[in-house]
């Protein structure tokens, strides 16, 4: 089975979320405290059958401070085939729910289901003697073809349950489900420039994979030697992505071992140079330390990506708790890509911690998970709209939640000026079309040169202090330049090289530059006429001999469909239509491409 979403009730100050979706990469952000460590610590119940809270989990009630009396953690689970057959549905979602119970300690799996009225057909059969079931099947006259055979009489209880009239409720798991279970994994913060632990996490969890696997299984006489052989090989993988990060090691020495009473231990991680002695991590500096810690994150990609499975692989559910933590900003963004590599695999989604805005601009909207605390208790927010305007707030109480405002464009490699709103509402949607990302998450900033002067002198400050900057500007300003804040002599005047930094866009001007197949389609999709008839082609065609296209086509939208429209709203609605990165016009594919080279260039 796989969880694609779960929530929680009553633990810790998630005294009641939304649902939080478990997607190929989940991000989890939000302010200090705010709850994202108590969620990943809340999945866990969920999905480890011998997790138990303590009782200063339960949620503290504002009434009179006493703990509440239930927690409870619901996942909803897409079902496998085998899953379906065991539970006897045609159903591929089921809603599992574990709950705690403060006074008596006792906690139970049950599932959403059609339920008899009678509360003892709801408990696990397979669980209760036989005297009782019998006794049970009897009082109800349940006819039994063997009152000696207890899964036969299971299987008839079962069988006369779904012939009655039956009520939605809640039923007990089979404990073989429960077993079934996803795993989670937490690779905690603390750990983020501590190498070591980061290595011994790692192992523990490629320990119990192969102890796990069908080839181990029922050999426990034979199998310790060859799993510290292998285990050894998962170490060979690490020398030489330690030494791409770090160039003067020439070995690494850490032997893992185990037993069946420890489970997987491991010595200490020891490094040497050529010239020198071995490396004592617990005294180098933290450049030495971030250095390796990404080389640990590269090997565990390789790792994971090597774990033996067998038949329908289990879903694993890896969550990294802040790994950006006291890591710089290409660090961090090293970080993430790996990460994201490890969510590739087929059986594995990823939930990442982190505060940074670097992280969070790498994925889409839909799987960043906002965590905020009001008056003690947290409140999930996530956002189910590819609206701009949507968008555009969503980060902006997600950056003012962490306090950060227009200082985090200090952080971007390249910087983007654009002449007009036309383009701002197109090139991050282009941009995401042609990278999986939106440009922030490829560490480009896009400025709206409509700023006037200020973008004039903001740009030229930039490209003063060696930053990456490009323009995007209308192909006119070539001849008709004169009182534009980008004018070529502008630019030269501020130091700006036209060859290199400079992409001329359109005949005359970006919204040129799109062909009028690209238009009659985003016209036929997002601008449907008022009247109900349907876009010709030569409607826009026919207007680009006129002067200025743009002003032409945005009167022609506004009469036809009856309503304002906005420049962004336009730009916006042509790059959503184009379906393949080859039908971006070249000039602006181009210029996309260039800044997103300066962004991630060594």
């Amino acid at each position: 089975m796989k969880l694609e979403k779960f929530r929680v009730e009553g633990f810790r100050s998630l005294a009641s979320t939304d649902w939080i979706p478990i997607t190929k990469t989940t991000i989890f952000t939000g302010q200090n405290d705010g709850g994202k460590t108590s969620a990943l610590d809340a999945l866990a119940l969920l999905l480890e059958k011998k997790a138990v809270p303590d009782r200063r989990d339960f949620t503290i009630t504002q009434g009179d401070e006493a703990p509440a009396e239930k927690m409870t953690i619901e996942g909803n689970f897409n079902l496998a085939e085998d899953d379906r057959k065991e539970l006897q549905t045609p159903s591929s979602q089921i809603l599992i729910r574990r709950e705690f119970n403060f006074s008596s300690g006792e906690s139970s799996y049950v599932f959403k289901t059609m339920v008899h009225k009678d509360g003892r057909f709801r408990r696990n059969l397979s669980e209760v003697p036989i005297n009782e079931l019998t006794a049970l099947a009897s009082e109800f006259g349940i006819i039994l073809s063997s009152k000696k055979l207890k899964d036969l009489v299971v299987k008839e209880i079962r069988e006369w349950v779904s012939q009655q009239d039956l009520v939605e409720g809640w039923l007990a798991l089979p404990r073989t489900l429960v077993d079934r279970m996803p795993e989670v994994k937490v690779f905690e913060s603390a750990d983020a420039l501590n190498p070591e632990h980061e290595i011994n996490s790692t192992l523990r969890n490629s320990f119990s994979a192969r102890v796990r696997s069908e080839e181990y299984s029922g050999k426990l006489g034979e199998i310790s030697q060859q799993i510290e052989k292998e285990m050894r090989q998962d170490l060979e993988i690490l020398l030489p992505i330690i030494k791409k990060y770090c160039g003067d090691v020439s070995d690494v020495d850490i032997r893992p071992q185990f037993d069946y009473t420890s489970g997987f231990r491991t010595s200490r991680l020891l490094l040497r140079t050529a010239a020198g002695p071995p490396i004592d991590l617990d005294k180098e500096g933290e450049g030495r330390r971030r250095k390796i810690t990404l080389a640990v994150y590269e090997w565990r990609e390789q790792i994971f990506a090597s774990e033996p499975t067998t038949g329908d692989p289990e879903q694993l559910i890896l969550a990294f708790d802040e790994p950006d933590t006291h890591l710089d900003y290409l660090s961090q963004r090293k970080v993430f890509e790996i990460i994201k590599k490890i969510g590739q695999q087929a059986r594995i989604n990823i939930i990442v911690c982190t505060h940074s805005l670097n992280l969070i601009d790498r994925i889409p909207l839909t799987d960043v998970v906002h965590f905020e605390l009001e008056a003690g208790k947290t409140r999930t927010n996530t956002i189910k709209s590819e609206s701009p305007e949507l968008n555009d707030l969503f980060m902006y109480q997600i950056s003012d939640s962490m306090g950060l405002r227009n200082s985090v464009m200090l952080n971007e490699r390249c910087f983007l000026v654009v002449e007009g709103l036309t383009e701002m509402g197109a090139l991050p949607v282009l941009f995401t079309l042609r990278f999986g990302f939106s440009p922030q998450g490829g560490g480009v900033r896009i400025v709206n040169g409509e700023g006037g002067v200020g973008a004039r002198l903001f740009s030229k400050f930039l490209n003063d202090h060696k930053r990456n900057v490009l323009f995007m500007v209308d192909n006119d300003t070539k001849t008709h330049g004169q009182g534009k804040y980008f004018s070529p002599d502008s630019m030269t005047a501020d130091g700006i090289d036209l060859k290199t930094q400079v992409y001329f866009v359109g005949n005359k001007e970006f919204e040129d530059a799109f062909a009028d197949e690209i238009y009659l389609r985003a016209a036929e999709m997002y601008w449907p006429k008022h009247d109900g008839s349907h876009w010709q082609m030569d409607e826009f065609s026919s207007l680009r001999a006129k002067a200025d296209f743009s002003e032409e086509v945005m009167t022609l939208i506004r009469k036809s469909i009856k309503h304002p429209i906005s420049k962004p709203d336009v730009g916006y609605h042509l790059a959503k239509s184009i379906r393949d990165p080859k039908e971006i016009p070249t000039q602006i594919l181009n210029c996309i491409d260039q800044a997103f080279r300066l962004a991630n260039s060594d």
